[in-house]
């Protein structure tokens, strides 16, 4: 009896001493400010008053900043995933498949036909009150990487990126000139190096191969452009420490069988650009510091263009003519760096962040010659202010 209540002592004393030394620990460390795995700020210690004390308001707060500053958290979210795939098996990890050939595939949500109507009307609308300004848009929709390998995703966990395109092209107008750039990927499916494997994200090569489709579609209206460049004219390197990327945040690295690297691309020919991001000027195409950053999970995908803007504009002083806008996501960020070969002036918009006019305004106010929109099929479903041309910057982030 009295060994049974030293027993019973001794995990209660054991419990009380890892609460108070790991709450020790937390003190002495200093607070984490963001959990780069999980993509968002975690708790800080909360601030005490009696009004907290007494509707117990502080204790929810210190429980969850306790739990978001638990010594060893990442630790212990890496070995739950740990456990879940080697002894239960798991390849299916929130939104995210894992295939044996190490990619990580994020499934596409089904959509509707009404929806696919709405985001088409817009376009349709935008492009025809461009074409009366005498300008053409050329409408693009960025197959990810869920949409070219959609045939691995098992029956069990399917995904519907193929079938929301398809609903889109279909009430798409001509006037828009809408590009399916799933024909582009799929003559390249089987190369290296089109898209990241734990990101979900294409890489450079793939934004290239897109980037000569539509170059090529506006050659075809506007020889001034100039053809598509070659690959040959540019040189190709993988850059940068490895990491982990957006589907490897989520499922974290017990289920990462390869890492990713960046493509840096530069043109061989000496370039005379004039990078503005946000009215600042001089700057580069490329962002050195994600690629250097030690953590595994850094997102690196911001070293093009050092993320998403809400105005970002292009200056070629090697080019004499034409302007081009490009409206997009963040899929387009890795294929910039090719267009701007092409025109005197490239800017780019993000609309999920810019709200100073609507874009039709912004062309006549910067005497836009042609509108290329890039978007990969999923942001464009589940983020609407991406193609609100009249109320731009809404504030979603997708």
């Amino acid at each position: 009896m009295q060994s049974n209540r030293f027993q019973g002592n001794f995990i209660v004393i054991s419990f009380l001493f890892f609460i108070f030394a790991g709450a020790i620990y937390v003190w002495v460390k200093g607070d984490l400010k963001y959990s780069t795995i999980e993509n968002r700020e975690l708790a800080q210690m909360p601030k005490m008053s009696l009004d907290k004390l007494a509707s117990g308001e502080y204790s929810k707060e210190f429980e969850l900043y306790f739990n978001d500053q638990f010594p060893g958290r990442l630790k212990l979210i890496e070995a739950n995933a740990t456990i879940n795939k080697d002894l239960l098996g798991q390849n299916v990890v929130k939104d995210v498949y894992v295939a044996n050939n190490g990619l990580l595939l994020s499934t596409v949500p089904k959509q509707t036909k009404e929806s696919a109507k709405v985001i088409a009307n817009r376009i349709n609308k935008f492009a025809l009150q461009a074409s009366k300004l005498g300008v053409n848009t050329y409408f693009s929709l960025a197959p990810n990487k869920s949409v070219t390998f959609e045939d691995q995703f098992p029956s069990y966990f399917p995904s519907y990126g193929n079938e929301d395109s398809d609903y889109l092209f279909r009430y798409i107008d001509p006037i828009a000139h809408p590009l399916d750039l799933r024909i582009t990927m799929n003559k390249h499916k089987n190369e290296p190096n089109l898209y990241h494997f734990t990101d979900h994200h294409w890489k450079a090569k793939a934004a290239f191969y897109s980037y000569q489709t539509i170059i090529n579609t506006i050659y075809a209206n506007s020889n001034e452009v100039g053809q598509a460049l070659n690959a040959d004219d540019f040189t190709w390197k993988e850059e940068g420490l490895p990491f982990y990327g957006s589907d490897a945040r989520k499922t974290t690295r017990a289920n990462v069988t390869k890492t990713d690297t960046i493509t840096v691309v530069e043109s061989k020919e000496k370039q005379d650009l004039n990078v503005c991001y946000n009215a600042i000027c001089n700057r580069g195409l490329y962002a050195e510091d994600p690629m250097k950053n030690v953590s595994l999970y850094t997102n690196r995908y911001v070293t093009y263009m050092g993320g998403d803007h809400p105005e970002t504009a292009i200056y070629n002083n090697k080019v004499k003519n034409r302007k081009l806008l490009i409206i997009k996501d963040s899929y387009a960020n890795a294929s910039i760096q090719f267009f701007v070969n092409h025109y005197k002036e490239t800017r780019v918009l993000d609309l999920r962040y810019y709200n100073k006019m609507p874009i039709i305004d912004y062309i006549k106010k910067y005497k836009v010659d042609d509108v290329v929109i890039i978007n990969n099929v999923n942001s464009i479903y589940v983020t609407p202010t991406l193609t609100d041309f009249e109320h731009p910057g809404q504030g979603e982030n997708q």
